[in-house]
C-alpha cells in the first residue's frame, strides 16, 4: 500500500466488551448464531448498504471480479501482529500479537472508543481461532469467552503440549479443536469434556515437527497437517492413521501446478469461501490474489512495511462478508473491502 493509500484508510479502535451472559461463539446458521452469541451491542450492527458487502457468487464465475481497496488500519498493538481471525457472521476481527495481547475490533464503529485489551497473555500470541476464542503461543491453549464485562474471560486452559503451539483449527460441526506444537505432536480436543484431549498424532515424530493443521472442510473426519520436513499428511481422526502424504493434489498426492508467487518467503495462505480465489501473504510486503482456475495473479497489494526482514504474518477472508485482512510485523492489522 502506498503512503497515499494508507492516509485514506480509516482507522478502527478496539471495542469494549458488551455483556454477553457468558455465551461463547458457536458455528452454525446466522439465526442460531445471533440468538446464542450474546453479542450485546454487536447484535445491533447493521450494514449501511448490503450490496456493497454481499459476497454472493454470480452464476458466471468470470463475472465475479472484485478489486480490494484499503479500508481500515488497526493501530493499537506494540509489536508484530502474528495472527488474526474474523467472526463467522459479524464484522468483527480478533488480532493476536507478540506484545502478549489479544484484541477484538468492531469494524463498523470506527470512531474513537475506549480501548480495552482482551486479557494480557504470559507470552507472545502466535495463533488464534474465533469460535470460542482459542489462542496459542506457549505450550498451553487458553480458551476465552470474550463478550463479557468481567475481567475473568478465561474459560479454561487446554494443557498437554510441552512446547510452543504453532497452529489451531476448530470444527463447528464436530465441536472439536486441533492443535499442533513444536513438541512434535498434533492433538485433537473436545474442549467441553472433562478429559478434553481425545487423541495425539505423530507422537514418535515420524513426519517431523508439525507447522500447521486444519480440518478438511468437505470431510471433518479427516485433518491435514504440514511438517517442517516438507511433508503434508492427511490423517483419519478416528483411526489415527495417516492416509496419504501429499505434494499437492488431494487424491493422488501429485503436484499439479507450481509457480513463483513472491519475491520472499510465503508466510500465509487463505482460500475465499467460494473456493475461487487464493490469497497469499509474504515477507516481500505484498498480498496477492490468485484465480485458482486460471492460476493467475489478479491483484497485488503492498500492505505492510518490513521489520527485521519480516513483513506479513497472516491473511484471512471473512467467511460471510466482503472483507479481507492482513497482519504484519509492523504492529498493524489492515482490512480491505
Amino acid at each position: 500500500m502506498t503512503d497515499h493509500e494508507g492516509a485514506r484508510a480509516e482507522e478502527a479502535e478496539p471495542i469494549t466488551f458488551p455483556s454477553g451472559g457468558g455465551k461463547s461463539f458457536i458455528m452454525g446458521s446466522d439465526d442460531v448464531l445471533l440468538s446464542v452469541l450474546g453479542l450485546g451491542d454487536l447484535a445491533d450492527l447493521t450494514v449501511t448498504n448490503d450490496a456493497d458487502y454481499s459476497y454472493d457468487l454470480p452464476a458466471n464465475k468470470d463475472a465475479f471480479r472484485k478489486t480490494w481497496n484499503p479500508k481500515y488500519t488497526l493501530r493499537s498493538h506494540f509489536d508484530g501482529v502474528r495472527a488474526l481471525a474474523f467472526h463467522p457472521v459479524e464484522p468483527v476481527l480478533v488480532t493476536a500479537s507478540e506484545d502478549h495481547t489479544l484484541k477484538l475490533w468492531n469494524l463498523q464503529k470506527t470512531v474513537p472508543a475506549k480501548k480495552q485489551l482482551l486479557v494480557p497473555m504470559e507470552s507472545s500470541v502466535l495463533v488464534v481461532v474465533l469460535t470460542q476464542l482459542y489462542s496459542g503461543g506457549t505450550c498451553r491453549v487458553p480458551v476465552w469467552i470474550p463478550m463479557t464485562h468481567t475481567p475473568n474471560v478465561l474459560a479454561g486452559t487446554l494443557v498437554a503440549h510441552t512446547d510452543a503451539v504453532w497452529g489451531l483449527a476448530y470444527s463447528g460441526i464436530k465441536n472439536q479443536l486441533l492443535s499442533c506444537s513444536a513438541d512434535g505432536t498434533v492433538r485433537l480436543w473436545s474442549p467441553q469434556e472433562k478429559l478434553p484431549c481425545i487423541c495425539t498424532y505423530n507422537g514418535d515424530r515420524e513426519h517431523g515437527i508439525p507447522t500447521s493443521v486444519d480440518f478438511i472442510g468437505c470431510d471433518p473426519a479427516h485433518m491435514v497437517t504440514s511438517f517442517n520436513t516438507g511433508s503434508t499428511v492427511i490423517y483419519d481422526l478416528e483411526t489415527s492413521q495417516s492416509l496419504v502424504m501429499l505434494s499437492s493434489q488431494m487424491d493422488s498426492g501429485k503436484m499439479i501446478h507450481s509457480m513463483v508467487a513472491h519475491l520472499d518467503a510465503v508466510t500465509s495462505l487463505a482460500v475465499d469461501p467460494n473456493g475461487i480465489y487464493l490469497m497469499s501473504g509474504s515477507h516481500d510486503c505484498s498480498i496477492r490474489l490468485w484465480n485458482l482456475d486460471s492460476k493467475t495473479c489478479v491483484q497485488e497489494i503492498t500492505a505492510h512495511r518490513k521489520k527485521l526482514d519480516e513483513s506479513i504474518y497472516d491473511v484471512a477472508f471473512h467467511p460471510s462478508k466482503a472483507y479481507i485482512a492482513s497482519a504484519g510485523a509492523d504492529a498493524l492489522a489492515k482490512v480491505f473491502v
